[in-house]
């Protein structure tokens, strides 16, 4: 019995070494969760995300633990960065997810972590508590992005040199040479993104791990306000202020005794735009203070300009003020600037579904508002785009809508789907363009990047020499991958009538492309200002995701360009009437392009004398 005993224990003691042995480089995340609404508790507390145990499709249930929900969970050696959410549901079919962008948490060497969390509200790290970025880490960083520009990316000599380039990548080096904190880098690599003039690489606005959310986002250092510029003058558009004492148009002279056009002009270099432009990059820098979007403005300005305490000094001007006037006015989150705009301000944008409308302005005269493309991502457009387009196509027939006026300048790009939707509603009978190729300056994907590259889909990108492209110029050649010859597939209800395309810098990728499109197949007629993007092609497609593994910090980068097969000049699409916004009317609430545009059709109509 004894000899039986022993044996029993010598087997269990060699099971414990094997589970301790197979547990052996597992972290362990104890997720806590807590302050849930007593309106949204429903059924079962979960949560979902992107690395197994975890499953965006399905959720594990959290067990109620002393006032918050908890979990733990043992992750494998190979977890680094895991995206989660916490959700709420009954059957888990339709779960009811935080509105917050993913969390984000990387896992290092220590074996337990605790993480603990507010239902809907992201996790907030002071800056100042984070040690410094070592040179010698961030020079692994720096061959990464070296190779990432050297060895794939396809407009790297679009509008650079190889001298330029290689000033851009020795003053990125030499600003890691030496400790920085996390904001420094992201902002030196920012400037040398900005450098190759692509508007589709940048160190990412919205794919940042949790503690760059933190320390770009989340931080108290936002204007309480948003605004424009108008003749690159800094003009108020909405007020966060507790005690509203910024009234829509008024002006902006100095934050913190530094001018707006001094601002202006030193954020500039850090924003990622298609070409040499000017316009697409100021108009990056104003602040919309949306839910689903992220504005440079909030990015850089922090950065560049860091608060030693939240609170802003402003000069200001006051429309009927014969003078300006100094006031001093706290700091905001962007969540808190947003929740007081969405309560305070019924045209306020609440969500991206808010960016499509339409509207019968007057008698023969319709308004389609296609404010965003974006059907992915974090906060994406929900609504239905093509009962939307439907709807309003037919409310446009029945109301014998004559004149229809497209308007897209708060359009930044999204999705062909919504693009190719709406052309079925222009009497166009087939697409047709030549004009373009794809090109990369690869076949085979650089293996030392492969580890830190993410994207959608099976990396069909690592070896492209199955494709058999053009080798010439330092360039491989697809020749059909922007190549256009297809049947418009024409609804029935449409569009007969004179069509106008209001546009402007904001209109990068594929609102670039639908002016573009709308110009080369001849649409109808296009106002307003200078798009983004380029008559000589932009990059894009395939974008990859690039994290850096000392710094942390994500890179947006595409793998293919698409080049013109003829010279163009550097610029984005030219409207056909510009019409450029003007100060006084801004600042009375004029929209001085869409007044125009009436106008013209006004006149067209013969309901007004021509000027």
């Amino acid at each position: 019995m004894r000899h039986t005993i022993t044996f029993r224990l010598l087997i269990l003691y060699c099971c414990l070494l094997i589970v301790a042995f197979s547990l052996q480089g597992q972290t362990q995340v104890i997720f806590q969760v807590s302050d849930i609404p007593d309106g949204l508790r429903r059924g079962a507390v979960g949560i979902r995300g992107n690395q197994a145990p975890l499953s965006w499709d399905s959720s594990l249930k959290m067990s109620a633990e002393d006032g918050h929900y908890q979990l733990a969970i043992e992750f494998p050696a190979e977890a680094k960065d895991i995206e989660f959410k916490f959700v709420l549901f009954d059957k888990d079919k339709k779960p009811t997810w935080e509105g917050i962008n993913n969390r984000s948490l990387f896992l290092g060497e220590e074996p337990v972590i605790t993480y603990e969390a507010r239902w809907d509200q992201p996790a907030f790290i002071d800056p100042a508590s984070l040690s410094k970025l070592e040179p010698a880490d961030l020079l692994q960083d720096y061959e990464l992005i070296k190779t990432m520009l050297m060895d794939v990316h396809p407009g790297l000599y679009r509008y650079n040199d190889e001298a330029s380039i290689e000033r851009a990548l020795a003053e990125l080096k030499q600003s890691f040479g030496s400790p920085i904190t996390h904001g420094e880098a992201y902002l030196a690599i920012s400037k040398l993104l900005a450098s190759l003039q692509c508007g589709h690489t940048f160190a990412s606005f919205f794919n940042q791990g949790g503690l760059l959310k933190s320390v770009i986002h989340w931080q108290q250092d936002k204007l309480p306000f948003t605004f424009r510029w108008v003749e690159d003058r800094m003009l108020v558009q909405y007020d966060a202020t507790q005690d509203q004492v910024l009234p829509r148009g008024t002006e902006i002279l100095r934050i913190n005794g530094h001018s707006a056009q001094k601002i202006l002009d030193s954020l500039i270099p850090y924003v990622s735009s298609d070409g040499a432009g000017r316009a697409a990059r100021v108009a990056q820098l104003e602040i919309q203070g949306f839910d689903f979007r992220y504005d440079a403005f909030d990015v850089f300005h922090p950065l560049v300009y860091p608060l030693e305490k939240p609170e802003w000094n402003l000069e200001i001007q006051k429309i009927d003020a014969t003078a300006s006037e100094e006031i001093l006015l706290p700091a905001i989150k962007a969540a808190d600037r947003y929740q007081v705009l969405a309560q305070r301000y019924a045209a306020f944008p609440k969500d991206r579904n808010a960016m499509l409308s339409y509207e019968i302005k007057e008698e023969g005269v319709g308004v389609l508002r296609l404010g965003s493309f974006g059907l992915m991502g974090w906060k994406r457009l929900t609504k239905d785009y093509k009962a939307f387009y439907k709807e309003a196509f037919t409310a446009f027939a029945k109301n014998k809508v004559g004149h229809l006026i497209i308007d897209i300048r708060d359009n930044m790009g999204g999705n062909d789907e919504m693009k190719d939707e709406l052309a079925t509603y222009f009497d166009i009978d087939r697409f047709i363009d030549d004009s373009r190729e794809g090109r990369t300056r690869y076949l085979q994907f650089p293996e030392t990047l492969k580890a830190y590259v993410q994207s959608w889909g099976d990396p069909w990108y690592y070896d492209l020499s199955k494709d058999k492209p053009e080798q010439r110029d330092g360039y491989y050649g697809f020749p059909r991958a922007h190549s256009i010859n297809q049947k418009n597939k024409k609804k029935p209800t449409v569009f007969k009538g004179e069509i106008y395309l209001l546009t402007s810098p904001r209109n990068g990728s594929l609102a670039y492309y639908l002016a573009k499109d709308f110009r080369t197949f001849k649409v109808g007629t296009s106002l307003g200002q200078e798009t983004d993007g380029n008559l000589r092609g932009i990059n894009g497609g395939q974008i990859l995701f690039l994290r850096l593994p000392n710094s942390g910090i994500e890179i947006d980068f595409p793998i293919m360009g698409d080049f013109s097969l003829t010279p163009q000049p550097n610029q984005g699409v030219m409207p056909d009437i510009p019409i450029q916004p003007n100060f006084e009317d801004a600042q009375k609430g004029i929209d001085t392009e869409m007044e125009q545009l009436l106008k013209i059709i006004r006149q067209s109509r013969g309901f007004g004398k021509k000027d």
